[in-house]
């Protein structure tokens, strides 16, 4: 499947033991600073050497890569990127991260089951962050608001409804 990058979450984590990956995964700011605080725990999985070589060359931001269907293992979800794809390839899935500020706070229960795929979720106290899969007018509901995901379009990536 192919995955469009728009967000991502606020924590990065690279191994201790020399393996070339980052992992991305949401987060949330608390008295420590920025932590998983994970509700849903996951994470995407970036080859470092090919991160680096999209940093140093273009943003990451609209980049496209190959990447693994969403697995879950123990409780945890994973996405692994594996490479970049052709700029003219279009996406399957996008890449976003989402936060409280938006809608408000998000439940089990609050994105479109069929455009949306979660990948983690950490809150704080009142303070939520979600990484997720998303098709083109997908739907996330939260507790002040709705918002349908429109990739790219000139008001945003998201048409936000507050209440």
């Amino acid at each position: 499947m192919i995955v469009c990058i728009l967000s991502l979450g606020s924590c990065w984590r690279e191994p201790r033991d020399g393996r070339p990956f980052l992992w991305n995964s949401s987060g949330v700011a608390d008295l420590r600073g920025t932590r998983q605080r994970a509700k849903v725990r996951g994470q995407v999985r970036f080859d470092s050497r090919l991160y680096q070589q999209v940093v140093g060359t273009s943003r990451l931001r609209g980049s496209c890569w190959h990447a693994t269907p969403v697995s879950e293992s123990l409780g945890f979800r994973g996405l692994a990127l594996e490479r970049r794809a052709s700029h003219r390839t279009s996406a399957d899935w996008y890449l976003v991260s989402v936060t409280e500020r938006m809608i408000g706070t998000l439940d089990e229960a609050s994105w479109d089951a069929k455009g949306t795929q979660l990948i983690s979720l950490s809150q704080w106290k009142s303070a939520q962050q979600a990484l997720l899969l998303a098709r083109r007018d997908a739907w996330l509901r939260g507790s002040a608001g709705a918002a349908v995901f429109t990739p790219n379009s000139a008001d945003g990536d998201w048409a936000v409804r507050i209440w």
